[in-house]
């Protein structure tokens, strides 16, 4: 059965990165209707829970960060590496929603 869904790459370059975000500019689609502009829609707001995504994810952060270098003591070194991408991926994806609800 094959996959529905669109493809998604493993890994992209950051030349290819730079040509997704002017192509992502030049065909965002510009909303007249307050109700779009506002966040409005027919289905159930994504924002409760946004919110509280980011609320547990900012506590957690702190939790890593407050652990410091405690957080290798007990970890072998790929699993402190993990905990650190981890990390990132999470400030990356908390950076990503203030865009979007910017």
């Amino acid at each position: 059965m094959r996959d529905e869904s669109p493809f998604i790459p493993d890994a992209l370059s950051h030349r290819q990165l730079s040509q997704l975000l002017k192509t992502a500019q030049r065909s965002a689609p510009q909303s007249t209707n307050a109700a779009d502009q506002q966040g409005g829609s027919d289905g159930p707001s994504l924002d409760p829970d946004l919110n509280r995504w980011a609320t547990h994810t900012r506590r957690l952060l702190r939790q890593i960060a407050q652990e410091g270098d405690g957080a290798g003591a007990h970890r072998s070194p790929q699993q402190v590496m993990a905990l650190g991408s981890f990390r990132t991926h999470l400030m990356l994806g908390l950076q990503a929603l203030k865009a979007a609800q910017s």
